[in-house]
Order: C-alpha cells, then structure tokens, then sequence
C-alpha cells in the first residue's frame, strides 16, 4: 500500500506539473497574441488639404478590423516627416506607414509617373481596372518592392480641372505664349511643344502670381479642392478637361520588412481597408467634383473644352514621351507596356458601352510595337488571367 501511494502522489505531481506547463505555454501564447503592434503613419498629405481624409480612413478601417491588436498614430506632411520625404522614411523604416502621391518619387524612378499623373493617360477607373484584372498590382509590388516597400492602392483621384486662368482657353492654339503653373515633368514639355512655359510655383502662391501676371493660368487639383484654394475669386475661365491628369492613384506604403512580420489577418485587414478605401475616395471625388463645379458656375466662372481633334492631337504628343521615356529606362518601360496592354483589351468593349461606360470610345492607342522593345527580362501578358482567377475565388 505504501509503494502504491507514493507511485500515486509521484503521477500525481507529474499531472499537475505537466499541467502547470501545458497552462504556463497557453497564457504565454494568449500574451503574444494580445501584444498591441504600434506603427506610425507618415502622410504626404497637409492637415487642411481634403486628400488626407484617405489616409486617416484607412486607417480607421484598419483599427476596425483587427481591433486593438493594431494600433496606428497618423501624422501629416511636416508634423514627423517632411512630405517629400515620406518615401524614404517608408523605405529605411523610420517609420512604418505612409501615404503617398506617386509622382513625388518620379527621381527614383520614372515609372512612378505613369500611376500619378501622366496627360492623355488613365483616368481613376482605369488605375482600378488594371490594378485588380490588367497585372497593374504585380507592377505596383515590382516598382515598389524595388525600394523594400510593400504597397496599396487606396485613394484615387479622378479628373482634374483643365486650367484655370483669366483667359479663354478655347482650342490649343491658345496656350501660345501662355505662362501656366502646371505640374509634371511630361506636362511641361507638352506646354513647350505647344507655345506655352510652365511656371513652377506652390499653390499658395498662384493668387499672388496671377496679381503679379507671373503666370496666365493655373492648374491644381479637382473642382471642389480648386475651389477650396480660392480659384473662384481668382479666376474667370476654366479650360476644360483636365488632359494634364484624367486620373491618378495615391497609395498606403508599408515597410517590406514590417510588413512580412504582421501576422496573415493583419495583412489581410491592410489590404481589405485599402480596397474599401477605393471605393470611398472614388465617390467623394467624383461627387464633390460635382460640388465643386456648381460652385465655380455661381460665382460666373465660364468653362470652355476643347475640341476632339485637340484631345488627339494632345494624345499623341503624350505617347510620343511615352516611347522615349520607354527607350530611356526599362522600369518604366515594363509598367508602361502592362498599361497600354490593358488599354488596348479594354479597348474591346469600350465602344460598345458608350455613352455610359467611363472613358472616350475615341481615344487613339499606344503603339506597342513603340514599348515592348526596351523590355528587360522576361514578360508575359496578363489578358484574361486575373479574371479567370476571380471566377476560381483565388484572386486575393
């Protein structure tokens, strides 16, 4: 009997010590999963510009879908990092989020350009078309990925304004002589080409430069923000569309690094937040353009658009720098090439869906043959299989 119960304490001891463990390995497991993953976020966009709003819903999807295992401290351009700066902070992992405008990094690489806002390119539809379907989310990770950043699509712009002056711009013939802020490396030459010089100037500065006759004419962003920025007191004409920029896509950027650590629900809610993000600042822009616009026509500000043989004529004159930007950098030519792929397979159905459909059934279509040839590496085109992706439920 004795034996027995000293073999009965001694399993005793082994379960309640076996117990101990099993018990001291789950609560250190439940305390890994309760751990709060800081992150700052870095925006390149000012406190009082509406285009920040994208970042800071992101964000609170984000916080929504994983609850407090995230949590995220947003900052505007200047208040931790300066807005041109945003990308290397990204990149070297000073911080661990930004929001971006492409076109900010366009001396990193050129190819940047194409997403932010090339003239007589896509228009806001299209970025989000060729992201999902067109392979534009492989070139985007490609792009980026270059600089150790991992990125998401999550605020597009739609279709500027033209400029704005106090001037009719009626056809092309009118920006001879024409002293216009305008932004964009392409733009300027396109100003160039036709007669005109772009001035480079702040936007905070073009009502003083209009009073100076520093400039003719300015261009800045949609209607409603224009409006914002005072181009209702400073102007009388509106020279419509905004060919300059028919669309553009701001990004959340994510340290690669970072990124792969989070746990999979984690990068998951990044990528849902983003996708609902779209479709939020889609809207907004799109109806607020609308505010805008019966804003300007109260106070009187007239619109003239050009005429279609113009918007050809401009179209070339963009595809022109298209090729010799493609013969000048690989990168460039590679994201180019997957873009005006998409175009020419949109291309397909777009006459047969106007006058409803976005776009214009009319626009003329890159030369690939222009494109394809400084390609490095290996390519293959993307046609229909990301679509044949989503009927299987595997497209992410």
């Amino acid at each position: 009997m004795k034996k027995g119960a000293i073999f009965f304490v001694v399993v005793l001891l082994i379960a309640v010590l076996l117990g101990c463990g099993g018990g001291a390995a789950k609560d250190k497991s439940l305390d890994k999963a309760s751990q709060i993953i800081k992150m700052r976020f870095t925006s390149c966009q000012t406190p009082n510009y509406a285009l920040i709003e994208q970042d800071k819903y992101w964000i609170k999807l984000v916080h929504e879908l994983v609850g407090d295992q995230v949590e995220i401290t947003h900052y505007a351009a200047g208040e931790l990092i300066k807005q041109n700066e945003v990308f290397d902070a990204v990149s070297d992992g000073t911080v661990q989020l930004g929001g971006d405008f492409p076109g900010y990094w366009a001396g990193k690489d050129t190819a940047f350009n194409l997403v932010a806002s090339f003239p007589m390119w896509f228009n806001a539809y299209d970025y989000i078309n060729w992201l999902e379907f067109g392979g534009g989310n492989e070139e985007y990770d490609r792009v980026y990925g270059n600089f150790g950043i991992k990125p998401f699509a999550h605020g597009p712009i739609t279709t500027e304004s033209g400029p704005r002056s106090n001037k009719a711009l009626k056809t092309l013939a009118d920006y001879k002589g024409l002293k216009l802020r305008i932004s964009g490396k392409n733009q300027g030459n396109i100003i160039k080409q036709l007669g005109g010089s772009q001035v480079s100037i702040a936007s905070a500065e073009v009502y003083q430069g209009l009073q100076r006759a520093i400039i003719d004419a300015a261009e800045s962003c949609t209607p409603f923000l224009d409006w914002g920025l005072g181009y209702g007191e400073m102007t009388k004409f509106h020279g419509a569309p905004g060919w300059h920029q028919p669309g553009s896509m701001c990004n959340v950027l994510v340290n690669k690094k970072v990124y792969d650590g989070l746990p999979k629900h984690i990068q998951s809610a990044f990528r849902i937040a983003a996708k609902a993000t779209v479709t939020r600042t889609l809207a907004f822009e799109d109806y607020s353009s609308a505010t805008g616009t019966i804003l300007f026509n109260k106070a009187g500000v007239k619109i003239n658009v050009l005429p279609l043989e113009d918007l050809k004529k401009l179209c070339q004159m963009a595809y022109d720098q298209i090729y010799a930007e493609s013969a000048a950098n690989p990168s460039f030519a590679r994201m180019a090439l997957s873009m005006a792929e998409y175009m020419h397979y949109y291309a397909n159905w777009k006459p047969y869906a106007v006058p409803f459909a976005h776009g214009w059934k009319d626009q003329p279509l890159p030369d690939l043959s222009k494109i394809k040839p400084h390609v490095q590496g290996e390519y293959k085109s993307v046609e229909d299989k990301y679509v044949q992706l989503y009927l299987k439920g595997e497209l992410p």
